[in-house]
């Protein structure tokens, strides 16, 4: 459990350090989220269930982090009006109607003025420290009024109002710092400071105080911060979350409550910024509709051929739709940004646990073909995983093989909405996060922590994991099994618990030669259908603890590794043991129509249940997509797909020359950065499977 070495992004730690930490990690197992949950609830085989990742996985454990804030309000109004909101509260002992404060929304009144406190003192103390530094600054007299300029920017803000630019980027960067501190380091996402800042911005131009370079810069400056953030996986879990991505999202462009463009300066500096320095972090994210500027889609475009995997893109008339129909206001809606990798709510509104859980959806597939079982050599004992629907002789129908895998759904989603709500109610009780409800609206208003259902919209969101083999998988029964009837559904289950041991040539005909999903064939794109609804009806069936909406969404991050590791063969050809498809792109090198053909596909989906949105993965060859003719290739791509309806789309374009001359000598290769699933990662720190991977997703010309 305390192993303190990783061949993987090691941790360089001395041995005083090794056993001070294993000290820290025996007091922390008792003290843990998942320690107290146990010990609260007492249900081992659930947890186990867990920590095994057969069926689902939930983040939640963790921490539910994967939010993004208000921070336009910490821009515009510092602090100090949470500080002085809280304070008025516990004086007249009263919310704004008269109504009492419960002992429960005085605690949370106190936690607010403390946690206001430490932050300004954390700021004081580096104005402190630039107060230092400039004294002994020796060198240059710009670099002392740089420090000087900084403390005073610290004993400013983020109490009081930002009044430049500089010091709004510094109010976000330290209310970001202790967002981290107060949870887990994942998916803590900016939202859309383009629109936060772009007042600040306007007024310093306007002063002569700075120019679109000079802002250029201290952008950059800021994406650079948030490299410093990182979360320390064990090895085990680097296989569901390899590469070590943080995905602090910024969010750039799109509209405001009535649907008019937004899109400003601020947006394309953005961009300009990372244009320069290409790293793992911020994870950067394009909104696209009817009204957004060609310049600025350029400009976008122009950044993805740089080759490290950012912006991804997102049409703002599918994400609208899907939020509208979780119950969230359509002008509410229009104001809405990513959160982490491509997940989404309205900013600083929302309490989304937009990350709770990723689901196994190709194993209950595994289990509606076994009785609740998974196939002979992935489960010895013999066991039942999930519930115990009927056996294949007794399946006459393609519609009872759907059934069973919609019970098999419905039991496993059941489970896991059980331990996640067990998770909810300890984070009420222990971990309640302060920073995170005086910046989300209706928190302050309600004297409710976000953990205790005080955000003006509550969600937790669930993500399938390999959709695009279960709807291959069931267009492959339906044609080998009931159309064609080539073998009974009997004769074909054994086959699959074999592994096709035997049957090779029958494996390579399901995997080459039968339509398949990213083709812009209806009815595989049907079946795909089909599997999203089942789930997303799963999902939504559930109410988290503190009274807010279930949600889906189709994303993997590298959890189709994992679960693929531990699901037995597929009808669609797949092997025993092999990787999933990834979030809602097609099975790897089945995309024989192209890219066209894949957005086809993908834009044909329904996906207003998705309203965790989805990640569509598409790779180009570096060569082809290059000079101004490959921008306008992309350009069309992504413009129709979007006219289309179509949700989210993220771009690697890669060299995999290059990428097997960094695997063979990292040394040699230090600063890759590629698209993984909604987040990037640097080549060199992911696990040989995921750099396989990556390597080998198909490589689209711009046809």
């Amino acid at each position: 459990i305390f192993r303190l070495e990783r061949r993987r992004i090691p941790l360089k730690l001395t041995t005083g350090e090794k056993w001070r930490l294993l000290g820290v990690g025996l007091r922390y197992i008792r003290s843990s989220i998942g320690g107290k949950t146990l010990l609260r609830f007492g249900r081992i085989s659930h947890f186990l269930d867990f920590f095994r990742a057969k069926r689902y996985f939930i983040t939640e454990e963790a921490g539910i982090a994967h939010q993004v804030g208000g921070y336009w309000n910490v821009v515009r109004l510092g602090l100090r009006r949470a500080d002085e909101m809280a304070e008025q509260r516990i004086k007249t002992g009263a919310l704004s109607d008269g109504t009492h404060l419960t002992p429960d929304q005085l605690a949370f009144y106190r936690s607010i003025r403390i946690t206001i406190a430490g932050i300004r003192q954390m700021a004081a103390n580096l104005a402190d420290e630039a107060e230092r530094l400039a004294a002994e600054e020796t060198t240059t007299a710009e670099r002392r009024a740089e420090l000087q300029g900084l403390a005073a920017t610290c004993r400013h803000v983020p109490y009081e109002p930002a009044r430049t630019l500089q010091e709004g980027l510094q109010a976000c960067w330290l209310v970001h710092i202790a967002l981290n501190l107060e949870d887990f380091e994942q998916g803590l996402s900016f939202g859309r400071i383009d629109q936060a800042l772009y007042h600040l911005y306007l007024r310093d131009i306007e002063s002569g105080r700075l120019t679109p370079e000079k802002a250029a810069e201290l952008l950059a400056s800021f994406e650079l911060k948030a490299c410093e953030t990182m979360p320390l996986y064990s090895e085990r879990i680097d296989q569901f979350f390899s590469g070590n991505g943080v995905a602090q999202g910024i969010t750039l462009g799109g509209t405001d409550a009535e649907g008019n463009d937004v899109t400003n300066e601020l947006s394309g500096l953005f961009l300009d910024a990372y244009a320069q320095i290409r790293t793992r972090e911020p994870s950067l994210h394009v909104r696209v509709h009817k009204g957004s500027p060609a310049w600025f889609l350029e400009k976008a475009v122009q950044v993805v051929q740089l080759g490290c995997g950012k912006p991804s893109f997102f049409g703002d008339s599918a994400v609208v739709q899907a939020l509208e129909q979780a119950g969230i206001a359509t002008a509410h809606a229009r104001d809405y940004a990513v959160i982490g990798c491509v997940e989404m709510g309205s900013q600083g509104r929302t309490y989304n646990s937009s990350d709770a859980a990723l689901f196994n959806l190709a194993l209950c597939l595994e289990l509606a073909l076994n009785r609740g079982r998974r196939f002979m050599g992935w489960n010895l004992t013999g066991r039942r995983t999930g519930a115990a629907t009927p056996p294949v002789s007794e399946m006459r129908t393609f519609e009872d093989v759907v059934e069973a895998f919609r019970v098999q759904v419905c039991d496993a989603v059941d489970e896991m909405a059980k331990v996640i709500g067990w998770l909810e109610e300890v984070y009420r009780i222990w971990r309640p996060t302060p920073v995170n409800s005086m910046i989300t609206e209706g928190c302050l208003e309600s004297g409710r922590d976000v953990t205790w259902g005080g955000a003006l919209y509550d969600l937790t969101s669930i993500q399938a994991v390999g959709l695009a083999d279960v709807g291959d998988s069931l267009y492959a029964l339906k044609k080998v099994v009931f159309d064609d009837h080539r073998f009974t559904l009997d004769e074909f289950v054994r086959i699959l618990k074999s592994n096709f041991r035997g049957h090779e040539p029958l494996r390579a005909e399901l995997a080459n030669r039968l339509p398949r999903y990213g083709n812009g064939n209806a009815e595989a794109d049907r079946l795909v259908q089909l599997a999203a609804d089942v789930f997303s009806d799963a999902v939504k069936s559930h109410v988290n603890s503190r009274g807010g909406r279930y949600v889906s969404g189709i994303y993997s991050m590298t959890c189709h590794l994992g679960f693929g590791r531990i699901t037995g063969a597929m009808p669609n050809g797949r092997p025993a043991g092999w990787r999933l498809s990834n979030g809602l792109s097609p099975v790897d090198g089945v995309e024989r129509r192209g890219p066209t053909g894949v957005l086809r596909s993908a834009a044909a989906l329904d996906s207003s249940k998705w309203a965790n949105c989805c990640a569509l993965n598409l790779k180009f060859d570096k060569k082809v997509v290059q000079g101004i003719g490959g921008q306008r290739a992309m350009r069309s791509l992504l413009d129709t797909y979007f006219d289309q309806g179509g949700m989210q789309l993220q771009v690697n374009v890669l060299d995999g020359e290059v990428l097997r001359a960094a695997k063979a000598n990292p040394a040699a290769y230090p600063g890759i950065v590629v698209r993984v699933a909604g987040y990037c990662a640097y080549f060199n720190d992911l696990q040989s499977a995921v750099q396989d991977e990556i390597i080998e997703r198909t490589a689209h010309t711009t046809g």
